[in-house]
Parts: C-alpha cells; structure tokens; sequence
C-alpha cells in the first residue's frame, strides 16, 4: 500500500517540467539567436543540474517542512537561514512585477488594442490593478483552489505546444528567413560576442528559466527508489526543458525580425507566423486571453505561498509581532498587504526606465542576482552539513565520499559568481545614458534586500517569538 503513494520516474519528470514551462521566457531566449543554444547548455549543465541534485541530498536528508532555509539554518546558523527565507520573499516583488507586466501586453491583445503593449503607462496601470486585484480576491476566495490545474492547461501547456508547431510550420515554409536572428549563420554565432558585453546580460535572463530548480526536491522523498531514480528525473527534465525552449527560441528567433523582438510581449511571434501562415487574426486574441488567464493563476499562486513561508519564519521569532497577524481566514495579512505595496513600488521601474523592454529585462536580471545569494548559500550549506551532520540518513546522496559534493558544490559556486558578474554588465538594449544607473539600481537593490534582513537580525528581541 506504501507504494501505492509513491510517484513514479515519469511522474517526477512531468511535475519537475510542469515548474518551468511558461511562454514567458521564450523571447528573452530567442533575442540571443543561434548564441541560445550555448546559454542553454550554460543554464542547464552549470547552474540547474548542480543546484537539483544539491537540493535533493538536503530535501531527503532534512525532512522537516522549510526548505532552503532550514538547510541554511542548520549549516551557517539561525541568522543565515532568516536571510534565506527572507531573499525567498523579497525576489517575488521584482519577479511578480516582471510577470505581471505581461498581463498589460497580453491585454492589449485580447481588446485588439495592440499598441499599448509598448506603453509604459498603460503596463504601469494594468500591473498594479492587476497585482492588487488578485490580493483582494485571494484576501476573499483560495484562488488557487478555484483555478486548479486547469489555469496552467489554459494558460501556459497549450500556448506552448501551440508557439512549438506554428514556429516549426512557418520554419518548414520559408526556411531560414533572412530578416530573422538566425540568418547569415556563422559558426562564431553559437558563442557570445564578446566584443559586445552588454549581450552576456541575455545570459542572466536565460538562467532566470530555472530559478526556483530546488522546488521539485520536495517531491525526493516521495518517488520509488529515490538514489536511482531522482538524478535521472532531474537530469531528463532539464534535457526536455532544453529541448523544448530551445525549438521555441529557435523559431521564434526566426519568425522575428532582427531589431524587433519584444521581450515582455509573447503574443508578437503568434502574430507573426498566423499572419504567414493564414491563420485569422481572432486566433491571436484567442491565444492572448489564454495565456492571460496562466498568468493571473500564477500571480495568485505568489500572492499567499511566500507570505505562508514568511510567517512561520516571523513566528519563530524573527519578525515582530506586526508580521505575525493572520485574519479570519487564517491569511498573513501583514505580508500579503506588505509585498502588494513594494509590487507597486518596484513597478515604478516602467516609468522610470526608457521602454518596456528595457525595464522588463533590468527587473528580470535583479531577480536573478537575489536567488544566486539564496543558491550560493545552498551551495555552502550542503557541503557544510556533509562535516557537521555525517551520520544523516540521505536517501539520495551525491557520491560515496565527499569529493562529488565538494565538486557540484564549488561548480555551483563557480556559475553564481559568473551570473552575478554578467548581471552586472549594462544590457546592449538600455540607453548609454542609463548604463551607469543600471550598475547603481543592481547594486542597491541587491544590498538594501540583503541589508534589510542582516539589520533585522541584529536587533531581533526574544519577546518576538509567538508563544504557543
């Protein structure tokens, strides 16, 4: 009966697959053209494989509710693991700001108002009444639960699969189109130009596709034969992830003309091979308003999950009692309210940055850099643990020794340092004017999220921990 329960190997793939795939990702990948494939490989051999497999050691090993932050906390200490959970929390403001920005694209669309796409009011506008309305309907309803899966079969499966055939048709048609990023192929194209840096800023936004890779690890424990059979689902996951993003960029890359590709508006290549292809223009509306519907789940989805996270963390004592209210519904209302209004804060960045490519892709980089200190903590902690806890029961264990943990661990490492070094290059798309800006926003950003939570460490009272 106890096996009746356990997921299978092909059951693990499907749900590892099911974190990562959204259309959203596709034109930054398609942006880079025959250079994808190398960013690819990068984002899945050096920073999601190491980052899984980590993961899955500690999420077997330390079964208790908590994640990252509790491997952290008992590697490096209490404080470390506040940090953790803290960066877990503050990386949705930029994320769900970058993911609610396409809700303004898509929307534009669905009323065949397409222009508005590139108006940073008018995105500015929708993400705020979009953020703020999915809070005050989860305040109300479990979103998640009246959506179900069915928002992510909507929104995010079938425009994938969609986007795949009608890249591969037009492909089949025209062949390789020479107004495209794939045209006049060189084989200098599948490495990055290295005389222009500002291009390896792509790279963080490709890597940004596996963000959140250690999620699946909570499902180790719950597959048959955990040693054998999680490193094959992970590794197989990441090779189909590949290969399916990998055609979509392709052809993406293809349909779009060079100097036109619209990061924060997926809707652009459906247009492009329907109108090639004579497929009528309300089939663009149609795919518009799928896809807007997978990602008004998605952001209900963040609404409670992190600030579910958050309060159990504040009420161990690491947050005031402010942190610690729940209304009647059981809700972290002071968080949820609290990540509603520094949304609409962060949101500002389109207005403030030239165009809404630029601001989609400077938010994107900044989310990126926050989850590369929550990976290089990781990283430590497991080989950390590997001394401090050597007898842990691990039903997946990275190698007999401790040399292969010590290689994913400093392999691990190594790609963070790169990401964060590239996510510091001004992209090729922003202004001259803005370069400097672009450094000093990274920078700040990346030092008051992290700065916060060290100074509330530091000055935490024991009166803060709820009492039971």
């Amino acid at each position: 009966m106890a096996n009746s329960k356990k997921l299978t190997l092909f059951g693990l793939i499907g749900i590892t697959m099911a974190f990562f795939g959204t259309v959203r990702s596709v034109p930054t990948l398609a942006i880079t053209g025959w250079t994808q494939i190398f960013y690819m490989l990068v984002a899945a051999v050096l920073f999601a494989l190491p980052i899984a497999l980590m993961s899955a050691e500690l999420s077997t090993g330390f079964q208790e509710e908590g994640g990252p932050q509790v491997w952290v906390k008992k590697a490096i200490g209490e404080k470390w693991g506040f940090v953790t959970s803290w960066l877990l929390w503050v990386q949705m403001f930029f994320g769900m700001v970058m993911v609610a920005s396409t809700v303004g694209v898509l929307f534009g669309y669905v009323i065949n108002v397409p222009h508005l796409s590139s108006n940073n009011f008018f995105i500015f506008a929708v993400i705020l009444i979009s953020y703020w309305g999915v809070t005050l309907l989860n305040l109300k309803f479990d979103m998640v639960k009246i959506a179900g899966n069915w928002g992510s079969i909507i929104g995010v499966y079938i425009p994938f699969v969609v986007l795949v055939v009608l890249g591969l048709a037009y492909m089949f048609k025209n062949g390789i189109n020479p107004a495209g990023h794939l045209a006049n192929f060189k084989a200098g194209d599948l490495l990055p130009n290295l005389s222009d840096l500002g291009s390896l800023a792509y790279l963080s936004g490709i890597i940004f596709i596996f963000a959140g890779v250690e999620i699946s690890s909570v499902h180790a424990n719950n597959i048959e034969n955990p040693k054998r059979n999680y490193p094959i689902a992970v590794i197989s996951s990441v090779i189909l992830l590949v290969i399916f993003n990998l055609i979509a960029g392709l052809t993406v890359a293809n349909g779009v003309p060079m100097g036109k590709m619209e990061l924060s508006n997926i809707t652009q290549p459906y247009m492009i091979f329907s109108a090639d292809l004579g497929i009528p223009s309300i089939f663009v509306n149609i795919i518009s308003a799928m896809i807007l519907i997978g990602v008004l789940v998605q952001l209900s989805a963040w609404v409670l999950g992190p600030s579910k996270s958050m309060i159990k963390v504040a009420e161990d004592g690491n947050l005031p009692p402010f942190f610690q209210k729940r209304n009647s519904k059981g809700i972290p209302i002071t968080f949820v309210m609290l990540q509603a209004i520094v949304i609409s804060l962060v949101s500002v960045m389109y207005i403030v940055v030239p165009d809404v490519n630029s601001a989609f892709l400077v938010i994107t980089i900044t989310t990126t850099i926050l989850y590369c200190i929550v990976y290089a903590l990781i990283a430590i902690s497991a080989v950390r643990l590997r001394y401090k806890e050597p007898n842990m029961n691990r039903p997946f264990r990275l190698g007999k020794g401790n040399g292969m943990m010590w290689f994913v661990s400093l392999l691990s490492l190594l790609s963070v340092l790169i990401t964060i070094v590239v996510s510091l290059i001004p992209p090729s798309i922003l202004p001259k004017s803005f370069s400097t800006g672009y450094v000093i926003y990274q920078v700040v950003a990346t030092v008051v999220m992290v700065g916060v939570a060290l100074i509330i460490y530091k000055f935490k009272k024991p009166s803060w921990k709820k009492s039971d």
